[in-house]
């Protein structure tokens, strides 16, 4: 449930806004991401779980791409051109996007063209699980920050491999990401 005050139906009804700015933030997210687990599903149901797989990689890359290329123009700055930047630029994106409880991790710089993303709560291993594809699902979180590195300029050094999650096996999510 969104938090906040009550609804004043009075605004609803006038045209004025209802929801202060982070209820609407909020509740457009668990909008969006409630749509992208449907169409994963659907795509599931009617063509098997190695298509959705394969599609939701293809489209989470070419979203990432979309939402980098936006977020850097509305926040009026350059593409970066270090590691330091480009993990406040990650760092920044994460919050905007997938703000906790969605995500919580830790970003770090680990080498001179390295990074590490620690994900210490994850959304989607989250509903993983409820919706117990497990054993089947790959993760494209990392395609999603593929496309964050392309509308960057700051392409991967490799194709992210099609792997199960982590978390599900037991193990941390640590992804480090080197660029070219």
């Amino acid at each position: 449930m969104i938090s906040g005050p009550e609804i004043d139906k009075e605004a609803v009804m006038s045209g004025q806004p209802a929801l202060s700015d982070e209820q609407e933030k909020e509740l457009l997210r668990k909008c969006w991401y409630t749509h992208d687990a449907r169409w994963f599903m659907s795509v599931a149901q009617e063509f098997g779980l190695e298509a959705a797989n394969r599609l939701n990689k293809r489209t989470c890359r070419a979203l990432g791409e979309a939402e980098m290329r936006r977020f850097i123009k509305a926040l009026g700055i350059a593409p970066p051109t270090n590691m330091q930047e480009l993990v406040q630029v990650v760092e920044a994106a994460f919050r905007l996007f997938t703000p906790p409880p969605l995500m919580e991790l830790e970003v770090r710089v680990v080498g001179e063209r390295s990074w590490e993303g620690w994900m210490k709560r994850c959304f989607i291993h989250d509903n993983v699980l409820k919706a117990r594809i497990g054993s089947s699902y790959v993760c494209a979180a990392i395609d999603r920050i593929q496309g964050w590195h392309e509308a960057l300029g700051m392409p991967l050094a490799e194709e992210p491999p099609a792997l199960r999650c982590p978390k599900i096996e037991g193990r941390e999510c640590r992804p480090v990401l080197t660029i070219r």
